[in-house]
C-alpha cells in the first residue's frame, strides 16, 4: 500500500501578513508577492528600481514641409550649452576626452607628440650579390705602376742649339686610360696631363703647359723664341729633360670613380743637346770649295 505524503512549506512572509505599499517593500517581500503597485503597472522598490515599459511620450505634430527650420540659438561663451549637443569637457574631441600633459603636467591637449619614426635600415644585400668592398682614399703611391711612359721631347732645330739663338723643346701629351687591378679588384686609371716641368742642363727649370708645340704648329720662323724655347750662353753639351704632371682618377666599375690625391709625375728619360757656336767669315769660297777655310772646321 503506498502512503501520499504532502509536505507543505510555508514561506517566511506567508502569515497573516497583508500587502504592503510598494513604497514599504523590500526586495523580498516583492518576490514573495507580498507587495501590490497600487493599482499602478509597475513596482518601485526602495525608490531605486523601476519595472515595466516606460510612459509613452506624449505625441508630437508633424513638422510642416514648407516651414523654414527653426533658428538655433547662439550664446556667448558663459551660457549653457545649446541643448542637444553633448556636454564635453574643454579640450575633449574626437578622441574621448582624452589629455596629453607637458613635462609640468599641465594638459596640452588630445595631439600627444610621439617619438620620431626610427630610421629606415638599410636593406640587406640579396643572396649571391658581391659584398660593398671597402676602398680607402687613393695617393699617387698606389697607382705608380700605372703611371704613363713619358714621351720623348722634340728639339729644335733637328736636334741641336746654337749658341746666343733661341732653340725649341716640343712636348706632345693626351690623355689616356691604363687597366689593371688595384686592392685587388679590377679598375681602369684615367691620367690627365696638367703641366709639365723642362730642365734644359744648364741649371734653367721652368714649368710650362703639358702642350708644347713645335715652331710648325705655332706658324713661327725657326729660331724665334716661344714659350718653351732657351737660349744658350755657352757652346758644349747638354742634356735636356721633361717630366709631365698628371691628374689621375680611378674607375672600380660599379663601386664609383674615386679621385687620386696628389699628381702623378712621369718622369722624362734625357736627350743629349749639342750646343754649337756660329761664327761668319769673308772667305773667298765655300767650305765645300775648301774646307779648310776659316770657320769650316770644327768649332770645337
Amino acid at each position: 500500500m503506498a502512503i501520499l505524503v504532502a509536505v507543505v512549506v510555508a514561506s517566511p512572509f506567508a502569515d497573516s501578513h497583508e500587502f504592503r505599499p510598494t513604497k514599504e517593500c523590500s526586495v523580498e517581500e516583492t518576490r514573495a508577492g507580498l507587495c501590490d503597485g497600487g493599482g499602478e503597472d509597475h513596482l518601485d522598490i526602495g525608490d531605486d528600481e523601476e519595472y515595466g515599459p516606460p510612459p509613452n511620450p506624449a505625441p508630437q505634430p508633424a513638422p510642416d514641409p514648407g516651414a523654414p527650420a527653426p533658428p538655433v540659438p547662439i550664446g556667448d561663451p558663459g551660457d549653457p550649452q545649446v541643448p542637444g549637443q553633448p556636454d564635453s569637457p574643454p579640450g575633449a574631441d574626437d578622441n574621448g576626452g582624452w589629455q596629453c600633459l607637458d613635462p609640468g603636467e599641465v594638459p596640452v591637449g588630445n595631439e600627444c607628440a610621439t617619438d620620431p619614426p626610427p630610421e629606415p635600415e638599410e636593406p640587406a644585400p640579396e643572396p649571391g650579390s658581391p659584398a660593398v668592398p671597402d676602398i680607402p682614399p687613393i695617393v699617387v703611391e698606389d697607382i705608380a705602376s700605372f703611371a704613363p711612359q713619358p714621351t720623348p721631347p722634340v728639339i729644335e732645330p733637328h736636334g741641336i742649339a746654337i749658341m746666343r739663338a733661341p732653340m725649341n723643346v716640343a712636348v706632345s701629351t693626351s690623355t689616356h686610360t691604363v687597366g689593371g687591378e688595384l686592392f685587388g679588384l679590377p679598375v681602369w686609371v684615367t691620367f690627365s696631363p696638367e703641366f709639365a716641368t723642362i730642365d734644359y742642363g744648364d741649371g734653367t727649370v721652368i714649368d710650362v703647359s703639358a702642350s708644347a708645340p713645335t715652331w710648325d704648329e705655332l706658324g713661327q720662323e725657326q729660331l724665334t723664341p716661344t714659350a718653351t724655347s732657351h737660349t744658350y750662353g755657352q757652346r758644349g753639351l747638354v742634356t735636356v729633360t721633361v717630366d709631365v704632371a698628371y691628374s689621375a682618377t680611378v674607375d672600380f666599375g660599379q663601386w664609383g670613380v674615386f679621385p687620386v690625391n696628389g699628381y702623378i709625375v712621369s718622369p722624362g728619360d734625357g736627350v743629349a743637346v749639342r750646343v754649337y757656336e756660329k761664327q761668319s767669315y769673308l772667305v773667298d769660297g765655300t767650305c765645300e770649295e775648301d774646307p779648310t777655310s776659316p770657320g769650316c772646321g770644327s768649332v770645337f
